[in-house]
């Protein structure tokens, strides 16, 4: 195997390593994403039952503390909710940057990877035409001694 490949081989593995590790966190971050999103989506369940038992309660009556109370209580739900909503866009954010260096990674593995095929193809045609030169060269000199054929 020529320098050359060997080279290739070794930047192959190299950025085949790079892109595992990649992966590997993009995996992560993605589960982060879906823990944040479960996060907010109990959080906005928990907001929509909450409306949901005031609604019932202001058909049967409810005092004006209890309603102060839970006007409160809504505020400090919706600042919650809005700070999840946040945590879910940086967690989507950060899939996608991750999701674009994981895609440079694996473009950079398949370039090494084409360019060592090329060049294990070239070496392997020069091969060939050394062999062949060889085999001519062969059939030429036995052709011209005498006494064979």
């Amino acid at each position: 195997m020529a320098a050359q490949s060997l080279v290739l081989v070794t930047l192959t593995e190299l950025a085949g390593k790079e892109a595992d590790q990649a992966a590997e966190k993009l995996v992560a971050l993605n589960k982060l994403l879906e823990d944040a999103q479960v996060k907010l989506n109990m959080l906005t369940e928990y907001r929509n039952d909450y409306m949901a038992k005031l609604a019932r309660d202001l058909e049967t009556g409810i005092d004006a503390q209890s309603y102060q109370n839970f006007q409160s209580f809504i505020r400090k739900l919706d600042q919650a909710v809005g700070g999840q909503q946040e945590s879910v866009e940086l967690a989507r954010n950060r899939v996608a940057a991750q999701r674009a260096v994981w895609q440079e990674c694996q473009k950079k593995k398949l370039s090494y990877e084409v360019l060592a095929e090329r060049s294990e193809k070239k070496a392997h045609q020069q091969e060939q035409k050394r062999d062949q030169k060889l085999m001519d060269e062969h059939a030429m000199r036995s052709s011209r001694q005498p006494g064979r054929g």
